[in-house]
């Protein structure tokens, strides 16, 4: 049960993440969007990653 939480969790940080990479880029702050972006980028490899693996929790 923790696991699936934990997947639940990772998919909404992801969703604040690029919201957060939004909001950067109206301000044009170039090392926050580099930053926000790489970030983002990890959360979606991690994403696809739990639904490759078809949510199983180890």
């Amino acid at each position: 049960m923790r696991g699936m939480l934990m997947n639940i969790l990772m998919f909404i940080f992801t969703f604040f993440v690029a919201w957060g990479l939004r909001n950067v880029t109206k301000q044009k702050n170039k090392f926050g969007m580099v930053f926000t972006a790489i970030a983002l980028a990890v959360c979606i490899f991690a994403d696809v990653l739990i639904v490759a693996t078809g949510f199983a929790v180890p």
